[in-house]
């Protein structure tokens, strides 16, 4: 309701049926020297208009990622992301008074054996029916971290696959639309990845994994401390991987407070309470 409000404010349609504004947009289009939108692929129809009604045309610099846009649901509109990254041209094709366009295809957060495994799947899945974008070479992710560069060459990229029952599917599929079938992941499932995860934590430590050390600028053995597990929700996951880490004495710290009450200790007290009170 804001937005729409907002868009009354600041655009009326004159006899013409044309959409024109007003003194307010006027004033505030002369107030703001530049417009910066992060974002940019999720923006919806009326945020456009309202961002455009406030700039002076040429003072809005757009920041996005087509293949990031997840809100469709929410009215996002990728495709206003799309008409200007198909239209506007390259610092070097482009004449004066042209919309620029700036790609930003470097990746400083991995290393190039992560980059070039991400390319390689994404190329074969992602195309403008799924994604809106056609994943080539243009749209790849590079190496931008230059400490990472040297040490890259040498690692690759593991891929462990966990065979659950083959009856899965039809299991599911016998269950009612519940919360049981809300992520259709059984308790059990995510005992067996837990296993695994753990078991592939000690074995990266009793094998003395190699990782390089950026402040003493040499590879060492790896410690418990280098190693992260990132779950896509942590929810109904991350105790059940906690537990199983100290259930192999691997010291381990989960920030999942939606978890706390299922702790152990917890649990115990509550015991203890519950003969106390009985």
């Amino acid at each position: 309701d804001i937005e729409h409000f907002a868009l009354n404010i600041l655009l009326k349609i004159d006899e013409n049926g044309d959409l024109q504004k007003t003194n307010v947009a006027k004033m505030y289009s002369e107030k703001f020297e530049e417009i910066a939108i992060d974002e940019y692929q999720d923006s919806n129809l009326v945020q456009e208009y309202i961002m455009n009604a406030i700039s002076k045309e040429n003072n809005i610099f757009m920041v996005g990622d087509v293949k990031q846009s997840i809100y469709k649901f929410r009215q996002a509109m990728p495709e206003l992301f799309l008409s200007k990254y198909n239209t506007y041209n390259k610092k070097d094709t482009i004449k004066e008074d042209e919309n620029l366009k700036i790609q930003l295809f470097k990746n400083f957060r991995s290393r190039k054996n992560i980059l070039d495994f991400t390319n390689l799947i994404f190329q074969n899945i992602m195309s403008e029916k799924l994604g809106h974008v056609n994943y080539t070479e243009e749209e790849y992710l590079n190496l931008g971290a230059e400490d990472y560069k040297e040490t890259a060459q040498d690692l690759n990229t593991e891929i462990v696959l966990l065979n659950l029952k083959e009856n899965e599917e039809s299991e599911i599929e016998e269950l009612e639309e519940t919360e049981e079938i809300e992520e259709q992941e059984r308790y059990e499932d995510i005992e067996l990845e837990a296993k695994l995860i753990a078991k592939k934590v000690k074995e990266l430590i009793n094998n003395k994994f190699q990782v390089y050390d950026r402040k003493k600028e040499k590879f060492r053995d790896i410690k418990y401390s280098d190693i992260a597990i990132l779950l896509r929700s942590t929810k109904n996951k991350a105790n059940v991987i906690e537990q199983e880490m100290i259930n192999l004495g691997i010291p381990v710290f989960s920030d999942t407070s939606q978890e706390y009450l299922d702790s152990i200790e917890i649990q115990t007290i509550i015991s203890l309470l519950k003969i106390i009170s009985w």
